[in-house]
């Protein structure tokens, strides 16, 4: 056969549009619902809730003065659906034709279909540790610790009250020196705080990486704009712009302010010591127990990954091994966590990712109350979180939201100045608590909200339970599955 016919049979043997779109969307139902089991199968839920309970609860033996906590959720079957389509579009998957001509698609494993996130929350400060790697961020960090010093002292000067709001000032007076029989003033002079911002502003530089972009544009138009302000102070036809005092104007300015600016730096300061030693102490979780074994929980060390994103964004990822699948790990510091939950570098920002308030139905309506609850069923994640009982020792609390809880905080995700307006919204969230209380609403809802308790005796009767062995026997059964289609693959 010549090329021609070849080009010919082969044009013919090709699916058309229509057929590769038909396959395309039976595979990407197939895929979520596949991965929305983790959403809907109770046995599921409670499997990786008790892994849950046994992480914070081995922290809590091994780091009892480590303040720790863990927020977990299940992605949405929406966003599920959406991650596998946008996947069959990398490079390296998609679709292909078999000898046969069949279609055949493929995409990347989602990793995240269940996902945690722990944050610690201002560890103890280390001045040594073991870990050669901790030592050198232990003496980078001393480099900036006089620094840090001269501006709190700075602080201390301009602020009369240390334990004002966060972002405010308040001016220190002049105090009547006794001795002196003299008023000591103590306020600074304008040009003097636009340097110690600029001071600020160029240290900050040092400590951010190279691959975040968009936090040292936005350190770099603050510059400007100081360099800016501080040659207008000086060009100011006074007899000595050099000693002219502070002024409201310049600490209620949005563009720049001392506090935000130190408080930054102070998290920025600690960052990369704290960010490291949580991802080792998460790490030795694994090592000292046996409970992850009897749970078939594993951690997979090739995983291991710093996320430092142009936004400013930063995390330290790794994933678990489970009976159900793989668990997404991030690792983050309080100040990281708020970052990219409400600040720059929110979630919601991200492309496809607003959310808008739904419009709420009068509560009569009950179809169209069942059409929210079933929006939302598809939407909305289903959230945890995870901590320690303070009111008895050995019982870690796990809080599984209710659908009120958990449409909340997904819409309250949102950029920090937006956030304050929705938070004030009292009466929109008033009737939409309401709305999830009718029995409407309840039935459409696969998500009952309640609070679980977890304890030593809970997690070891649940390693011994017939559940979990049922879910292991399940595990070895796909296992097996797989590696028999992988050796079909290969024979053929």
């Amino acid at each position: 056969m010549n090329d021609f016919k070849e080009r010919i049979v082969s044009e013919a043997k090709r699916p058309s549009k229509e057929e590769i779109e038909k396959s395309k969307q039976i595979y990407i139902e197939s895929e979520t619902t596949r991965y929305r089991k983790l959403y809907d199968n109770p046995e599921y839920r409670e499997y990786l809730e008790y892994i849950l309970g046994s992480l914070m609860l081995i922290q809590m033996r091994k780091f009892p003065r480590f303040l720790t906590y863990i927020d977990a959720r299940f992605k949405s079957p929406e966003s599920i659906r959406k991650k596998i389509s946008n996947r069959l579009n990398e490079e390296g998957y998609g679709f292909s034709l078999d000898e046969s001509g069949n279609i055949k698609f493929d995409s990347r494993p989602l990793l995240d279909a269940f996902a945690m996130k722990v944050t610690s929350e201002r560890m103890p400060e280390l001045l040594y540790s073991p870990d050669p790697y901790i030592n050198d961020l232990i003496q980078e960090k001393e480099k900036n610790r006089d620094f840090l010093r001269n501006m709190q002292f700075f602080r201390g000067k301009l602020n009369c009250d240390a334990f004002s709001y966060r972002d405010t000032l308040k001016l220190r007076k002049p105090e009547y020196n006794p001795e002196t029989r003299e008023y000591e003033d103590f306020t600074v002079t304008r040009i003097e705080y636009y340097q110690k911002c600029q001071e600020l502003l160029e240290k900050l530089k040092t400590l951010v990486s190279p691959t975040e972009e968009s936090v040292l544009k936005r350190y770099d138009e603050q510059l400007n704009y100081v360099k800016g302000r501080l040659k207008d102070l000086r060009a100011l036809n006074e007899p000595d712009p050099e000693k002219a005092k502070i002024r409201n104007v310049d600490l209620e300015n949005s563009e720049i302010n001392f506090i935000t600016l130190l408080n930054e730096f102070e998290e920025r300061y600690n960052a990369k010591v704290e960010l490291y030693n949580s991802t080792m102490q998460f790490l030795s979780l694994f090592r000292d127990d046996d409970i992850f074994d009897k749970l078939g929980v594993s951690v997979d060390m090739s995983t291991l990954e710093e996320k430092r994103a142009t936004s400013g964004y930063e995390s330290n990822f790794i994933i678990l091994n489970t009976l159900v699948g793989p668990i997404e790990v991030q690792i983050q510091t309080l100040d990281q966590h708020e970052y990219g939950s409400f600040g720059p570098a929110a979630h919601s920002k991200r492309a496809n990712k607003e959310r808008d308030l739904p419009i709420l139905p009068a509560e009569g309506l009950k179809e169209e109350i069942e059409s929210l609850a079933q929006k939302l069923a598809q939407r909305v994640p289903i959230y945890y979180h995870i901590t320690r009982d303070t009111k008895e020792p050995e019982r870690v609390i796990a809080q599984r939201f209710d659908d009120y809880q958990n449409s909340k905080a997904y819409y309250s995700q949102i950029d920090q100045q937006d956030l304050a307006k929705i938070m004030d919204n009292h009466e929109y969230f008033e009737r939409f608590m309401n709305l999830t209380q009718t029995e409407a609403f309840q039935k459409a809802m696969v998500n009952k909200g309640a609070t679980l308790g977890f304890t030593p005796i809970d997690i070891e009767k649940y390693a011994d339970s017939d559940k979990l062995k049922k879910l292991k026997e399940e595990a070895e059964a796909k296992k097996d599955k797989s590696k028999k289609h992988e050796d079909n693959e290969l024979e053929k």
